[in-house]
Protein backbone atom coordinates (compact mmCIF):
# COMPACT_ATOMS: atom_id res chain seq x y z
CA UNK A 1 0.00 0.00 0.00
CA UNK A 2 2.91 2.29 0.66
CA UNK A 3 4.15 1.92 -2.92
CA UNK A 4 0.78 3.12 -4.22
CA UNK A 5 0.97 6.29 -2.16
CA UNK A 6 4.54 6.85 -3.34
CA UNK A 7 3.52 6.36 -6.96
CA UNK A 8 0.66 8.85 -6.60
CA UNK A 9 2.92 11.44 -5.00
CA UNK A 10 5.59 11.08 -7.68
CA UNK A 11 3.09 11.24 -10.55
CA UNK A 12 1.31 14.28 -9.11
CA UNK A 13 4.65 16.03 -8.65
CA UNK A 14 5.61 15.25 -12.23
CA UNK A 15 2.35 16.52 -13.69
CA UNK A 16 2.14 19.73 -11.66
CA UNK A 17 5.84 20.47 -11.62
CA UNK A 18 6.32 20.56 -15.39
CA UNK A 19 4.15 23.31 -16.84
CA UNK A 20 6.77 23.81 -19.53
CA UNK A 21 5.98 20.30 -20.77
CA UNK A 22 2.29 19.76 -20.05
CA UNK A 23 0.87 23.27 -19.53
CA UNK A 24 -1.22 25.39 -21.88
CA UNK A 25 1.86 26.72 -23.66
CA UNK A 26 3.92 23.62 -22.98
CA UNK A 27 6.00 21.68 -25.44
CA UNK A 28 3.55 18.77 -25.62
CA UNK A 29 0.61 21.08 -26.27
CA UNK A 30 2.49 22.88 -29.06
CA UNK A 31 3.45 19.58 -30.67
CA UNK A 32 -0.14 18.34 -30.62
CA UNK A 33 -1.34 21.63 -32.11
CA UNK A 34 1.23 21.47 -34.91
CA UNK A 35 0.36 17.85 -35.71
CA UNK A 36 -3.33 18.72 -35.81
CA UNK A 37 -2.65 21.61 -38.20
CA UNK A 38 -0.65 19.29 -40.45
CA UNK A 39 -3.53 16.82 -40.61
CA UNK A 40 -6.08 19.42 -41.65
CA UNK A 41 -6.35 19.48 -45.43
CA UNK A 42 -6.88 22.92 -46.85
CA UNK A 43 -7.86 23.06 -50.47
CA UNK A 44 -8.28 26.03 -52.75
CA UNK A 45 -11.63 26.54 -54.40
CA UNK A 46 -11.93 25.77 -58.10
CA UNK A 47 -12.13 29.49 -58.84
CA UNK A 48 -8.91 30.14 -56.93
CA UNK A 49 -7.12 27.26 -58.70
CA UNK A 50 -8.20 28.67 -62.05
CA UNK A 51 -7.08 32.16 -61.04
CA UNK A 52 -3.67 31.05 -59.77
CA UNK A 53 -2.94 28.28 -62.29
CA UNK A 54 -4.58 29.67 -65.42
CA UNK A 55 -2.94 31.49 -68.33
CA UNK A 56 0.40 29.67 -68.27
CA UNK A 57 1.00 29.92 -64.52
CA UNK A 58 0.80 26.17 -63.96
CA UNK A 59 4.41 25.94 -62.76
CA UNK A 60 4.24 28.80 -60.26
CA UNK A 61 4.75 28.28 -56.53
CA UNK A 62 1.26 29.55 -55.76
CA UNK A 63 -0.30 27.06 -58.16
CA UNK A 64 1.72 24.19 -56.69
CA UNK A 65 0.72 25.13 -53.13
CA UNK A 66 -2.92 25.43 -54.11
CA UNK A 67 -2.96 22.02 -55.80
CA UNK A 68 -1.08 20.31 -52.94
CA UNK A 69 -3.54 21.52 -50.36
CA UNK A 70 -1.83 24.56 -48.91
CA UNK A 71 -3.63 27.85 -49.25
CA UNK A 72 -1.37 30.52 -50.77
Amino acid sequence: MRWLLSALVVSSMAMTGCPSEFGKDGRVNKAIHKDTQDLVIRRCSNERIEEVCGRGKGDSDECRKCREGGVP
